[in-house]
């Protein structure tokens, strides 16, 4: 029985053939690379961003020099056209535009002293184990299969998509070796080369002193096939990649309610997050009217907290008669004030669910603060025991430190990120108070005092029945209600077309000698969305449903992601649209790291997974083996490189010592250029590794 999940696309494109030309590609199996698919039946991936790393191993061994020759590796590959650009008419239009015609036959160059070194190139071997997990193979080798007792021809022109016997050029045929079949170029002297068959070849094409320069021109035919954007699959999103959807809003509740900025900064200052978070959840920013006002649970990333010493104060007001006051005269206000030494804390937060829509800038952001000392003052016909009072009252506009404006937070349930904001909005003026003086309350301590929008002794008036003394600030805040459309993340399985084109992107970790993959560190780079555009996507993914702790560790987690967008085409009812789409980088894709292996093997792997979708795209699945996915296992996508270092070669037929053994190979770092080779471990250098293979038998 075929092993259908190892079944995958191997694509090689074949050559020219005077001036019209073809160009072929071979669809193969899975890591098994020897066996071929039919036309159809290939895998690729399906997301357009592949992040890579390099752990303490790796860079402990080849140091930052091997950085940058991988680093020149992945260049390669990045600097591939989208392949809806590359053209396929002859002659190309010039020699630089992106067309089949201009890319090379041949991959790979040759160094001469670096070859009598016996040097490696690491920039070459990264290339080689990249590219032969792109989705394309080795036609070169497996162009011809033996299937059902005849010999099929596999090989197939990426134009007409009919078969070919040409790669690169060289005209295939083949020769049957028992039950296999072995393909070989019928003019030695145009032998069938391609990097996507390299890394099948290494012993030989990525032998001491051979280094690679490009990908061929039918590698490029075979990446064109398998990721244009009208090769529609059927196929499930990768891991942590969502489609973003934009939903009709709620028919219950639709309005999206912004609140005050300026309290929202004020109250998070001195309160503690638990008691900030209650805060915001208790309090009715619009006033009693609105009811249906429901305000998300608020998400804090990261506290910080600063400590200062301060005071508190106690202001204790009291009536007294002293032994001077005229009899019949009412007692006289006095305060005692007492001041405390203590801690203070200041509170610096990081949100996860908010964004500000509208700042007020500070020359224009007012407040007023009022003031009463509201003192006993009779006249003296005033009636014995009675107290007549009057009150001093003080306003002026302050400056401050807190913004003005509105902000929505956002929540964190049933997948929502976002919204996009329609036209329909309406505005509510609210008066807002922030009592600043508990009200020393002498004559009426039990008294209530008026509520938000009213403040103490609004408009100015005195406060009848109440002796003591009163502060507080009052701002306008203007606050908008939207009718939104929720967007949310679907984990759908869609027909969907070819990514166009693959993009390698950095991922590393905090320090270079650590791995380290702790999420909080992107807190410094951490940007909100704003309403710039009427409508923006929020990175905070909730869970499907559900709530409470849980969710809001997912939350948490997920906010401090990296994440990359992209547009996809995908068919949906026979007409063809475009979705928009979000990958969540939990970690790299890709690890390049350092091993210490026997001297016969330069490189290894722990290959992708192969993911078959046969049973989503057809009715049966008997007989046939894709389409599929290429897709990165949990515990990552894995390359690495021998660090055996300087080595001996054993040779039975000599006296084992060091004088009749053989230096063995040594990783290294060249190109076409003048200059000198570098050698790996870090820190040595050509001349020492020359110095040690050539020395004088003197």
């Amino acid at each position: 029985m075929i092993d259908l999940l190892r079944r995958t696309i191997l694509l090689a494109a074949a050559a020219s053939v005077g001036v019209s030309g073809v160009n072929a590609f071979t669809f193969a199996w899975g890591t098994n690379r020897a066996v071929a698919n039919n036309i159809g039946e290939e895998y690729r991936w399906n997301t357009p961003l592949l992040t890579y790393a390099y752990d303490e191993s790796f860079l402990s061994y080849f140091g930052s020099n091997g950085v940058v020759a991988v680093d020149n590796a992945i260049r390669m590959l990045n600097a591939i056209p989208p392949v809806s650009q590359i053209r396929t008419n002859y002659p190309p239009v010039d020699r630089k535009a992106p067309n089949l015609w201009n890319f090379p036959t041949r991959p790979d160059r040759y160094h001469g002293r670096a070859a009598s070194a016996r040097l490696l190139d690491i920039k070459s071997h990264a290339l080689a184990e990249l590219f032969s997990y792109m989705g394309l193979g080795n036609a070169e080798d497996n162009a011809y299969q033996f299937e059902f007792g005849a010999v099929a021809l596999r090989n197939l022109d990426p134009i007409s998509r009919m078969p070919s016997k040409y790669v690169n050029g060289s005209l295939l045929s083949f020769v049957l070796l028992g039950t296999g079949v072995q393909s070989f170029p019928i003019d030695l002297m145009k032998p069938a080369i391609t990097l996507a068959g390299t890394r099948d070849h290494a012993a030989t094409r990525l032998a001491e002193g051979k280094f690679l320069v490009a990908p061929t021109r039918d590698d490029i035919g075979g990446l064109r096939e398998l990721y244009r954007k009208d090769n529609f699959n059927m196929e499930p999103l990768p891991p942590f990649t969502y489609q973003v959807v934009t939903n009709p809003p709620s028919l219950t509740n639709p309005a999206v309610f912004s609140i005050d900025l300026r309290w929202f900064c004020k109250e998070s200052k001195t309160n503690t997050p638990t008691a900030f978070q209650q805060f915001v959840l208790t309090n009715q920013w619009w006033g009693p009217l609105y009811t249906n006002l429901n305000i998300p649970p608020l998400v804090i990333l990261k506290t910080n907290v600063t400590w200062k010493m301060g005071w508190t104060t106690n202001v204790t007001p009291y009536l007294t008669n002293f032994p001077w006051t005229p009899v019949g005269q009412p007692a006289t206000l006095v305060y005692l004030t007492n001041k405390l030494r203590t801690f203070k804390a200041s509170y610096d937060y990081v949100f996860g669910n908010v964004i500000t829509n509208i700042h007020v800038p500070k020359e224009k952001s007012k407040v007023t603060y009022r003031s009463w000392e509201v003192i006993p003052k009779a006249p003296l016909w005033s009636v014995i025991g009675s107290v007549p009072t009057t009150t001093n009252y003080n306003i002026s506009v302050i400056d401050d430190h807190c913004p003005h404006g509105e902000i929505i937070i956002l929540p964190t349930t049933n997948n929502i990120v976002g919204y996009h904001f329609t036209d329909m909005a309406f505005e509510r003026v609210n008066t807002l108070t922030n009592v600043l003086t508990p009200t020393n309350n002498l004559a009426n301590p039990g008294g209530g005092l008026p509520g938000q929008g009213g403040g103490l002794g609004a408009g100015g008036a005195a406060i009848t029945n109440f002796i003591g003394l009163m502060e507080d600030e009052v701002w306008q805040s203007t606050n908008h209600a939207y009718l939104a459309h929720p967007i949310v993340f679907t984990t759908n399985t869609m027909l969907l077309g070819g990514v166009d084109k693959i993009q390698f992107e950095q991922y590393q970790p905090d320090s270079w000698v650590t791995t380290n993959y702790t999420a909080s560190r992107f807190i410094k780079d951490y940007k909100f969305p704003d309403l710039e555009k009427q409508t923006f996507t929020f990175i905070v993914q909730g869970g499907a449903g559900g709530g409470g702790a849980g969710q809001a560790a997912q939350s948490l987690t997920n906010s401090l992601m990296r994440t990359y967008e992209y547009e996809l085409d995908y068919v949906t009812n026979g007409v063809v649209k475009s979705a928009k789409f979000i990958k969540f980088v939990t970690r790299p894709d890709i690890l390049f790291t350092a091993l210490s292996m026997p001297p016969v093997i330069a490189t290894t792997n722990r290959a992708p997974n192969m993911i078959n979708n046969n049973a989503l795209n057809g009715f049966q699945v008997d007989g046939l083996f894709g389409p599929g996915n290429i897709t990165v296992p949990p515990a990552g996508f894995v390359i690495g490189f021998n660090k055996l270092g300087t080595h001996w070669e054993l040779n039975p037929f000599s006296f084992l010592n060091e004088e009749n053994l053989s230096v063995g190979w040594q990783w290294g770092s060249y190109d076409g250029t003048m200059n000198e080779p570098i050698v790996y471990p870090t820190g040595r250098s050509i001349r020492d590794l020359e110095d040690m293979i050539f020395k004088d038998d003197e």
